[in-house]
């Protein structure tokens, strides 16, 4: 069976034709593209790069919204495998056959950017490392998982496994509900070491989620939302300040 790669765009014209070119050293599979209302060009260059599945938005719907519209894909199409893989250049596509190959009978490898310490890695923006333990310490308290990084974009998924999900978030948080998801139905989970690569530390998230004290609430939002939506029990009290 075929396995598959998913990128989320968004105006990422500065990087995205050299992402594009190392992940097709690596995958000569089927590689979807979700251009999520780009304006920078990135249409343009997706259309340029011979061999893409894309899938357009008339207008930006969010990061979460992405991948969830390129799992829909995968399954339209009866993939084995998913991989997501940011292109933002903060993600190494030369891993991209080892997840392929490391994934055996689980349901989801998720990558780790806090697993074990590598040589050379990246020391991550302050706030978004303090929001990250938090955040994963909480999923974590509901899930019984033992994740050290719930936000990782480079992911490999059964897409079997995908069909199971009810995902519909979607900004920054759908990771969250993602895991919240997977508790509840199952699906077994193990984390892999990934590069910590931070190229572009000016990124921006938009919408006022820059704020990380407006980030990590809108985060906890999705995360009670989504344990009264599945009657999850566990010992996390959402009104906890963490």
């Amino acid at each position: 069976m075929v396995n598959a790669v998913i990128i989320p765009v968004f105006n990422e014209a500065a990087t995205l034709p050299g992402v594009l070119a190392k992940i097709r050293e690596f995958h000569k599979g089927p590689l979807i593209a979700v251009d999520d209302g780009s304006t920078d060009g990135s249409g343009a260059i997706l259309e340029r790069f011979a061999g893409l599945d894309i899938i357009r938005k008339p207008a930006n719907m969010g990061y979460g919204q992405a991948l969830i519209d390129g799992f829909a894909r995968a399954v339209e199409k009866e993939y084995r495998l998913a991989i997501t893989i940011d292109c933002d250049e903060q993600h190494e596509p030369a891993m991209i056959p080892e997840m392929f190959q490391k994934i055996g009978d689980l349901d989801v490898l998720s990558g780790s950017r806090y697993l074990t310490e590598q040589e050379g890695q990246d020391i991550p923006p302050e706030h978004r490392r303090k929001i990250n333990i938090a955040i994963t310490t909480t999923v974590n308290s509901i899930t019984g998982y033992k994740l050290t990084d719930s936000f990782c974009g480079f992911k490999c998924y059964k897409v079997e496994a995908l069909k199971k999900l009810r995902l519909d978030e979607p900004g920054y948080a759908m990771p969250l509900q993602f895991w919240i998801q997977a508790a509840h139905f199952g699906l077994a989970v193990k984390e892999t070491p990934v590069p910590r690569i931070y190229k572009n530390l000016d990124r921006t998230f938009g919408g006022g989620m820059d704020d990380p004290v407006q980030r990590r609430a809108y985060y906890m939002g999705v995360l009670e939302k989504e344990v009264k939506r599945w009657s999850i029990s566990s010992s996390w009290e959402p009104t906890r300040t963490i």
